[in-house]
């Protein structure tokens, strides 16, 4: 039962990744490509998209074998530093991209 209640929480995870991704990067793109004066977006979206993803992909297909940390030493394992690294990656990389767009774009940042 514990393992069905972990991999629910990664479907919900996986789910919230996806609304995050579209309201939080999708979005403020499409306004963008249409053209409006000003396009607003949240940061912190591109740190929570890739870990509610990265993490709710890990949990839905593993359960309760994703071994990501020691619990009894509070420390991460391999696999769990491996995934805060693509975290790190895939936010990084996400941003610069998101920039990028809006730059080519002709849109110029006031953050």
């Amino acid at each position: 039962m514990n393992d069905l209640k972990i991999r629910l929480m990664g479907v919900v995870l996986l789910a919230i990744g996806m609304v995050l991704g579209w309201h939080g990067v999708l979005r403020p793109l499409e306004k963008a490509w249409s053209g409006v004066s000003e396009v607003n977006y949240q940061p912190n979206a591109f740190l929570l998209v890739p870990a509610s993803l990265i993490f709710g992909l890990g949990f839905a297909l593993y359960g309760e074998r994703l071994n990501y940390r020691n619990a009894e030493k509070q420390t991460l394992t391999a696999l769990g530093w491996v995934m805060f690294a693509v975290v790190a990656l895939l936010t990084a990389g996400g941003f610069w991209y998101f920039k990028q767009q809006l730059s080519a774009i002709g849109y110029q940042s006031t953050r």
